[in-house]
């Protein structure tokens, strides 16, 4: 046999040899328990704990029942983003091994910033994984399962974006902003009581086959006084109103101020198996970022038109920012239902 094409099998041999050493190596790290993250049937999850160390923040998500969970056993949860969540369980795969030269930095990074994840299936805990920083790369984000031997690259093949930031610790992004939610067919009461214009404020009753519209305890009869079409559709309203998020620039000390001072508007729905919703809804000062601080004539307007504080429920410990563009349309009066 010419001596070049020995040589060149010879190459040929040790370079296979090194490629099948090298692809046995990466196999024999992916252990199965170590790289199993995801979920093939999430309809068992039904809890999720959830633990920043370098912020100590943390979140529990209960399952309540198919279509809602409970954030830290006090609030109503996100479906949507925990449906986002769950799908990111039952999608994520390995992507391939931590590269040596990164090891020790990925592993000391997981060590104090890492997201601590447990998730329960049937009442018993399952799985315990860590989620870290995302590749360089943009390519994966970091994986490590408990007392596994190392961490790894985790992507959801065919998206392009960060996991971890679907494994946030922050309540508050978690809750939903859901406040009224009840189809008409639902709705038992509806009252509203304007503070300062108690001749403005009105009750709703629901409860028979056509609405009933009270002010000041007198009944303003159907399609004589009260224009039926326009109160059906005013009950339709109530479908979908949610407020816009949580004011990050108060004071505890603020809010009680706030919540001392006279509402603008209380909103009140008693739905037909006795849930009861309560608003009550305080105007909001001019700042430096408000969109509209003056009126058509140029003079300084009093309070925000377009934002308004509020409490839910009588928790006054707890103030929302709400949007005229969403809850203008329910803060109605009595003229606005007449023929």
């Amino acid at each position: 046999m010419n001596k070049k094409i020995i040589i060149l099998l010879s190459s040929i041999l040790v370079l296979l040899g090194v490629y099948f050493f090298l692809n046995q190596s990466s196999i024999s790290t992916l252990n199965a328990d170590d790289k199993d993250f995801s979920f093939k049937n999430t309809n068992q999850i039904d809890k999720i704990f959830m633990k920043n160390k370098f912020t100590n923040e943390f979140v529990t998500l209960t399952k309540v029942s198919d279509n809602e969970w409970k954030v830290n056993g006090k609030h109503i949860g996100n479906i949507y983003q925990i449906d986002i969540l769950l799908e990111t369980l039952r999608k994520i795969r390995v992507r391939k091994p931590v590269a040596l030269n990164f090891l020790n930095s990925v592993i000391k990074d997981m060590a104090g910033n890492a997201t601590k994840v447990e998730i329960y299936e049937n009442n018993k805990l399952s799985k315990v994984f860590y989620v870290g920083s995302n590749t360089i790369d943009e390519s994966g984000t970091y994986f490590y399962m408990d007392k596994a031997k190392e961490p790894y690259i985790c992507h959801i093949p065919g998206f392009k974006g960060y996991l971890n930031s679907r494994f946030f610790t922050n309540e508050n992004i978690w809750r939903s902003k859901s406040i009224f939610s009840a189809e008409s067919e639902q709705i038992k009461t509806i009252e509203v009581e304007w503070t300062e214009e108690p001749n403005q404020s009105f009750k709703i009753d629901n409860s028979q086959t056509n609405p009933q519209f009270f002010s000041q305890n007198q009944l303003l009869e159907n399609n004589k006084v009260i224009n039926l079409n326009k109160l059906k559709s005013y009950l339709k309203l109530w479908e979908n109103l949610s407020f816009e998020g949580f004011p990050i620039n108060l004071t505890p000390q603020q809010v009680d101020s706030i919540s001392k001072t006279k509402p603008l508007i209380t909103l009140k729905l008693t739905d037909k198996k006795g849930k009861i919703t309560s608003l009550q809804i305080h105007k909001k000062g001019i700042f430096k970022d408000t969109n509209i601080q003056y009126d058509e004539n140029g003079n300084a307007l009093p309070h925000d038109i377009e934002n308004f504080y509020a409490f839910i429920n009588g928790d006054f410990k707890e103030v929302v920012q709400i949007q005229d563009f969403i809850f203008g349309k329910v803060m109605k009066k009595v003229p606005d239902f007449r023929l």
